[in-house]
């Protein structure tokens, strides 16, 4: 009889995936919500709303470049 244990074993040459960098995982916030009614309120609001997009559009290419050099690597 088999031992269930073997199936669990990784094929040879084969390496588990390295884990992706905590700091490009990190979900980008909800939008800001204004702070008020009034149009200086509504434009502090869109400073913050666009610095936020800013920084999570960063991520975002960074985790993109992150997986196609993991892809190129993997093809080589």
């Amino acid at each position: 009889m088999a031992s269930a244990s073997c199936s669990s074993l990784t094929p040879h040459g084969s390496v588990p995936p390295t884990p992706l960098p905590a700091d490009l995982m990190v979900p980008c916030p909800a939008p800001s919500k204004p702070a008020g009614d009034t149009k200086e309120d509504m434009a502090v609001t869109v400073k913050v709303v666009l610095d936020e997009y800013g920084l999570c559009a960063g991520r975002l290419f960074e985790l993109q470049d992150e997986l196609l050099q993991r892809g190129a690597r993997g093809a080589q």
